[in-house]
């Protein structure tokens, strides 16, 4: 048995004080009660092959274009929204003020993305894997810097058992806070500020489990002596104008340059009145959100199943990078009320094991599988709102052993796990400059028990792990 494969034993020595106190100097605690806790996590990183990682590496960037060219393409997104847009609200607001901003695009597009993928099992008998793509992430990027906490601990035990992982350790976090400073440095050079404006983080103030992950990004903003503030979604609502300058002020004296959005991507975040009308303002005014309202409908799953189509993937990509990206890609099925969607509901009915059914949803615990699946699909037959969802084939993921330390007090057994791994880039474009910065950033590593079905930290799917690239 090798070093690294005994300290998965329940006879390896662990100290889970010193680990908890460890993840909490690196802020990797999620507010879910009167006391902060330590993320859930494993208690090594997990092995992943390093010449299939670097596949998908060295297509972040292509990746990241063809999502910006294809959030322009007006009439494509118009048509392809039109009638999810009659079944779906939150999809028929985002289309509105895609319409009403035609004409009045931002010079200045920064993206802060994450792109998932899991192991599969091709070729004779699943002798070999691939990654392919779980999904596309331009809106609700998060978990950088707990991944960066969890990393350096992880890199702790690498170091004990004198093990070196093939790809060296990147922060993701720091990457990140370049990409929201490439935007606030152009918003500068480009308008005149009588004063200095903020980058600013809309979030949800009902919900305070990421708080500390988000604060790390903003940690990393005013470590470049960049002034950054916290917004709520209320205070979004209510303290949010528009001067004759067309500046998004904040309270009637502060100039937001850069609005990270935490929020709006899932209806529960427009219930306050007033959100709408403010996203439509701050959307046409000269501040610059992240994501934008393009970026975030191209977020959508329907267009990760047209791009996963070559014809349609052809439109938008080089062709050096076509065959490349449609490997990475997943089947991806459409649901819409007609032929081709009927034999899809078919297909998931006759093997329900074989697909996953998914809304045009950001975050975990939205998908359906198995009997649920069955039943939802059974319901919607003949109902035009069965275009609000999609098919995916599952992934037939590896299982690795490996242990977890659960809310910083309690070590399992060893156990079978799947893994699911996000890259993550930042993006930026400028009128007159083009592209002026397209760069992979970092990885983060979920991890949940084999017999888990969803995925997802903040609803409790999986915990926080590190690649040890092999």
């Amino acid at each position: 048995m090798s070093l690294f494969h005994q300290y998965l034993t329940d006879n390896f020595e662990v100290d889970v004080f010193k680990i908890s106190c460890y993840l909490a100097s690196r802020g990797c605690v999620k507010l879910s009660g009167p006391t902060p806790t330590p993320f859930s996590i494993t208690l090594a990183p997990t092995p992943q092959p390093y010449d299939r990682f670097r596949r998908v590496r060295d297509l972040q960037q292509a990746l990241n274009r063809i999502l910006d060219k294809l959030s322009l393409d007006y009439d494509v997104i118009v048509g392809s929204m039109e009638e999810l847009a009659k079944h779906d609200e939150l999809c028929r607001n985002l289309l509105e003020i895609y319409k009403v901003k035609r004409g009045h695009e931002n010079p200045i597009v920064v993206g802060l993305h994450r792109h998932d993928f899991m192991l599969d099992k091709v070729g004779e008998g699943g002798n070999r894997t691939k990654y392919k793509m779980i999904e596309m992430n331009l809106a609700a990027v998060s978990l950088a810097p707990i991944s960066d906490g969890v990393h350096r601990y992880h890199q702790s035990v690498l170091n004990k058992l004198d093990l070196v992982s093939k790809e060296p350790f990147r922060q993701a976090a720091p990457g990140l806070a370049q990409g929201l400073a490439e935007g606030y440095r152009a918003y500068l050079a480009r308008y005149t500020c009588t004063k200095a404006p903020v980058i600013a983080m809309l979030y949800n103030d009902k919900n305070v489990f990421n708080f500390m992950d988000q604060q790390g990004i903003l940690n990393a903003v005013e470590d470049l002596n960049i002034p950054t503030i916290r917004i709520s979604i209320e205070e979004f609502a209510n303290k949010t104008q528009v001067d004759g300058d067309n500046r998004f002020m904040y309270d009637g004296t502060v100039e937001i340059a850069v609005m990270y959005l935490r929020v709006l991507y899932d209806p529960s975040h427009y219930q306050i009145p007033g959100v709408w009308e403010a996203r439509k303002r701050m959307e046409l005014s000269r501040t610059i959100p992240v994501p934008n309202v393009r970026h975030q409908i191209v977020n959508m799953k329907l267009f990760q199943m047209l791009l996963s189509q070559r014809s349609f993937l052809g439109r938008y990509a080089e062709p050096g990078d076509i065959d490349r990206l449609l490997d990475v890609f997943g089947e991806v099925l459409p649901l819409s009320l007609d032929t081709e969607g009927d034999t899809n509901a078919r297909k998931a009915l006759l093997h329900p094991d074989r697909y996953v059914l998914k809304p045009q949803r950001e975050g975990g615990g939205n998908n359906l599988w198995g009997e649920d699946m069955v039943a939802m699909l059974e319901k919607l037959r003949g109902n035009p709102e069965r275009s609000k969802f999609i098919l995916m084939r599952i992934i037939d993921t590896p299982v690795t052993p490996n242990r977890f330390l659960l809310h910083g007090s309690e070590i399992t057994g060893v156990q079978d796990t799947k893994s699911e791994l996000g890259l993550y880039s930042t993006y930026c474009t400028v009128e007159g400059c083009g592209e002026v910065r397209n760069n992979y950033e970092g990885v983060l590593l979920r991890t949940k028990l084999a017999t888990s079905l969803e995925g997802g930290v903040a609803v409790g799917y999986s915990v926080i792990d590190s690649p040890f690239f092999t």
